[in-house]
């Protein structure tokens, strides 16, 4: 779950409630359960997450994008809620692995559809610095690069839900990330936004190494403003990229 990224409108086939159900069972919680005891990850300020209703989780990423699969369990497990990732649209394109980000209830990242899932109420995730957050180098661990995108601000500001900042530490640790090969990721792709990592977790291998990681909810981002209105749009991205910012700096 990488970027954001306008994406062509696809049907959401997302059955809340069936997901909902299975969360519950327990193949559901056993399959939660694997990778919060992998990263031994705790959830920090659960409690600001709204028990109902629309909001927009906003946080850093990491490569291969493991924290969503993480973060997302955490939020399932303290509030039996689930989190809707808008994703980067290239992994729908990628065969089979479309299928299971739906079958999990992401989708590519449209402004139009978040935006109708947050005014239905969902919870939703999503990172904006995208794969470039995802991709970057292990000296520039836990530095958001977000550039000027406020898309996320936007969408936040036209459904009237809060943002809420959830700051992901510990999540950088799991590889080194050394360098960036120019070849394969831009030839699929078609830009060298997507030139691969070259990264090392346990052991020299592609394994996530067992650091910890902690999620620290922070304080809700209050949205109100003209989405249409750019210093609306700025106040709004910048006070959620701020608040982030300031908890990160201490893990750098």
């Amino acid at each position: 779950m990488l970027a954001w990224q306008p994406a062509m409108t696809r049907p959401d086939t997302f059955d809340r409630a069936r997901a909902e159900a299975q969360a519950r069972s327990s193949v559901g919680r056993a399959l939660t359960a694997l990778p919060v005891r992998w990263f031994h990850a705790r959830l920090e300020g659960a409690e600001g997450i709204p028990a109902q209703g629309g909001a927009l989780l906003v946080g850093n990423h990491s490569f291969l994008g493991l924290d969503g699969v993480v973060l997302g369990a955490l939020v399932a497990r303290e509030t039996a809620r689930l989190v809707r990732f808008l994703g980067e649209r290239h992994l729908w394109d990628i065969p089979g692995l479309g299928a299971i980000l739906t079958a999990l209830g992401a989708v590519p990242g449209d402004p139009d559809r978040a935006a109708a899932m947050l005014e239905q109420g969902d919870l939703v995730g999503v990172y904006p610095g995208g794969v470039d957050d995802s991709f970057k180098l292990s000296t520039e661990r836990y530095r958001l690069q977000w550039g000027a995108r406020a898309g996320f601000a936007r969408v936040a500001m036209r459904a009237r839900v809060p943002i809420v900042p959830v700051a992901g530490l510990g999540i950088d640790d799991a590889y080194d990330v050394v360098g960036r090969e120019k070849h394969l990721g831009r030839a699929l792709f078609g830009s060298p936004r997507y030139d691969l990592p070259i990264a090392f977790g346990a052991l020299g291998t592609l394994l996530p190494r067992r650091a910890p990681q902690r999620y620290r909810v922070l304080p809700a981002v209050d949205t109100a403003g003209d989405p249409q209105r750019p210093a609306d749009v700025e106040r709004v991205r910048g006070a959620t990229f701020e608040a982030l910012d300031r908890v990160l700096a201490t893990a750098r």
